[in-house]
């Protein structure tokens, strides 16, 4: 018998697949009742770690095998493997490993979601393009003034034509290269492989990492989608973002500590940059005494780019995939790689 340890408030339904997978698993499901303190809407993976206490989950993991996990940082406080003797396999619902301790994930295996998100992530970031190309966080001011600014303070710009530059061409940065080529954009990929500039198959060019500054400067719109890394911690500091484009616009839905939050404010309010769209931030929750809340350039989300009504859906189908690779003792998909921290 494979002990299955849920670690969140999974709907019964979606429970009831898992344990479907094969006769020889047993599934438990933690937190159960969450649901109800959220509206009875399923909440994203960092408010379920809230309702997941640390004690359900040491309760369960003497037993577990196996654990469905809602957020790497659930873990953090538990002193494993040491209280899950039996614990072979953690699954993650979201697709970052930066939280998992790479001595952790060499004791134990450690997948992700994988991609599940990437294509809600990509129509979140075109919508951030399009309103900063449409002039709408202009309109939003004048709307709470209750009057209309001059047009010619954002005129609307084309988005067709203009140059998305994208650091990170994963799952995320290969669906908005394609998006943004789809609505008639130049797209300039960073690849971690890429050691000199030449032919991208997703991109119109494809850049090495120490060619930053250059994507930097040739791009409208800059979207940040890579993995953080000790190499990509701060990887847009004060430098980087003077190489960016007077009219650029940041975009992240990577990780917040891909760029100096400090130094982005002082660009921000300087006009070094024109916008930044920000769906993630070194502190999350965001604070309410961030300078972040009171710039009028800056456009930002609560880490809810990836989310979607059919979130847990897909992270179970990804869930169950690969318990049936568990099961038959084949190669499990998404595993983290305790060197390259994801």
């Amino acid at each position: 018998m494979t002990n299955i340890a849920v670690g969140f408030d999974l709907h019964p339904e979606l429970v009831a697949r898992i344990a479907a997978v094969d006769p020889a698993v047993r599934v438990r499901s933690l937190a159960q009742g969450a649901r109800a303190s959220f509206g009875g809407r399923m909440p994203y993976p960092t408010e379920l770690q809230a309702r997941t206490t640390r004690a359900e989950l040491e309760a369960a993991l003497p037993e577990a095998e196996v654990l469905f996990a809602p957020w790497a940082g659930a873990l953090r406080e538990l002193s494993l493997p040491d209280t899950a003797p039996h614990l072979r396999w953690v699954q993650l619902t979201h697709a970052g490993a930066e939280l998992v301790p790479p001595a952790l994930a060499r004791a134990i295996t450690f997948t992700t979601a994988g991609d599940i998100s990437s294509s809600w992530i990509a129509e979140w970031v075109a919508s951030a393009m399009l309103m900063f190309a449409k002039g709408w966080p202009q309109r939003w001011r004048d709307q709470q003034a209750h009057g209309i600014a001059a047009v010619e303070a954002s005129e609307p710009r084309a988005l067709a034509g203009s140059t998305v530059g994208i650091v990170g061409m994963g799952a995320i940065g290969t669906r908005v290269a394609r998006l943004a080529k789809g609505l008639g954009c130049r797209v300039i990929g960073m690849r971690r492989s890429f050691t000199v500039r030449g032919p991208d198959a997703l991109a119109d060019e494809g850049v090495p990492p120490h060619d930053l500054a250059y994507l930097l400067g040739a791009s409208d719109y800059v979207l940040l989608s890579a993995p953080l890394t000790p190499e990509t911690q701060h990887l847009i500091d004060a430098t980087a973002l003077r190489a960016m484009r007077r009219s650029g616009v940041l975009i992240n839905v990577g990780r917040g500590a891909l760029i100096d939050e400090s130094a982005l404010i002082e660009a921000l309010r300087g006009g070094v940059i024109a916008g930044a769209a920000l769906d993630v931030f070194t502190e999350e929750p965001l604070p309410a005494d961030s300078s972040l809340w009171d710039l009028p350039t800056a456009m930002l989300a609560p880490h809810v780019a990836g989310g979607s009504d059919r979130y847990y859906e897909r992270a179970t189908e990804v869930f169950c995939d690969n318990l049936r690779r568990y099961l038959a003792g084949g190669p499990l998909l998404h595993r983290v790689e305790p060197e390259r921290g994801y």
